[in-house]
């Protein structure tokens, strides 16, 4: 199929570039509407929260700092970025959600991950207004961090939207 799908761009490398390029603002725009749409009342009680959202480990001051970003999207396809804006290493993985349990296996190399969350609100690290808590360590860490609001985020952390694009670039690739 991929390389069917290489044929076809090859003939036609206009039409190939507006579809690839039209992906992110598509992914993002549908990202947009999922974080608007799972409101503060419900964020803390509803599992389904952790869906579209990005977690962070740490807030980044500016675009050099590096952090730890995990992504899972509606889809079951997520995205675990480290480093900066400017340097960054990713994996891209599919997962299940189930209640409050994630089954995720990487697609790199088939390792398997799984872990049961919480969401709740927080305010240990402003400007930051939700926590997400794993049962078993992702990334090192136990305790990621998010906004309840995808308003919030573009304000606070305006080049985070870009990542997010740039991962669900990456993430739709790996789907051909």
């Amino acid at each position: 199929m991929i390389v069917r799908i290489l044929r076809l761009a090859a003939r036609h490398p206009l039409g190939a570039l507006a579809f690839v390029s039209a992906l992110p603002v598509i992914a993002a725009t549908l990202v947009a509407v999922l974080v608007h749409s799972a409101g503060k009342s419900e964020v803390a009680d509803n599992p389904r929260a952790v869906l579209g959202r990005v977690w962070f480990d740490q807030f980044p001051e500016k675009t050099t700092d590096a952090t730890q970003v995990w992504i899972w999207l509606g889809g079951g396809i997520g995205i675990h970025e480290s480093g900066s804006f400017w340097r960054s290493a990713f994996d891209i993985f599919e997962f299940e959600r189930q209640g409050d349990k994630l089954s995720m296996t990487y697609l790199q190399d088939k390792k398997t991950a799984e872990t049961r969350f919480k969401l709740s609100r927080c305010d240990d690290k402003p400007p930051f207004d939700l926590c997400l808590d794993l049962t078993t360590a992702l990334g090192g860490r136990t305790r990621y961090y998010g906004f309840s609001r995808g308003d919030d985020e573009a304000a606070q952390v305006p080049w985070s939207r870009s990542m997010l694009r740039s991962a669900m670039a990456r993430a739709e690739g790996s789907r051909r």
